[in-house]
């Protein structure tokens, strides 16, 4: 259990640590960081940044996200977007989200969409590092 504990945590500091160069790199004063309090209380997600919810997942074996993870990060976002960032060992970093991420058309649908982490990066330069400037 503590090595998956460890794991864990080693992934939620490097998305932290991807993410915040990233926003330095995009000129966006945004800086996200682990949400510790997630060892206290229930329904907290791992990360958060201005209108996103972040839940981090790595595991050894698979090949999928679990329902139950995106279930979790529903829950804890709140008003928020979810976003469910999972890896497993020797393979790529994924991210989850609604499909009303990807077109407001489809926000009654209770899909969702994976696209890759660098994926995301652009989804997010494109539509919600011009709202964060004007913020």
């Amino acid at each position: 259990m503590a090595d998956s504990r460890n794991k864990g945590a080693a992934f939620e500091r490097d998305i932290v640590k991807r993410l915040n160069n990233f926003f330095e790199a995009q000129g966006v004063d945004v800086h996200c960081k682990r949400n510790l309090d997630q060892y206290q209380a229930k329904n907290l997600c791992d990360i958060t940044i201005p209108g996103y919810a972040i839940e981090c997942k790595a595991y050894k074996d698979g090949w999928w996200f679990q329902k139950a993870w995106w279930e979790q990060v529903c829950t804890a976002a709140g008003n928020d977007i979810p976003a469910l960032v999972w890896k497993f060992n020797n393979k790529p970093i994924r991210v989850t989200l609604p499909m009303s991420v990807f077109s407001p058309s489809y926000a009654d649908l209770e899909g969702v969409f994976v696209i890759s982490f660098d994926d995301w990066l652009e989804m997010l330069a494109k539509d919600w590092i011009p709202n964060q400037k004007a913020a």
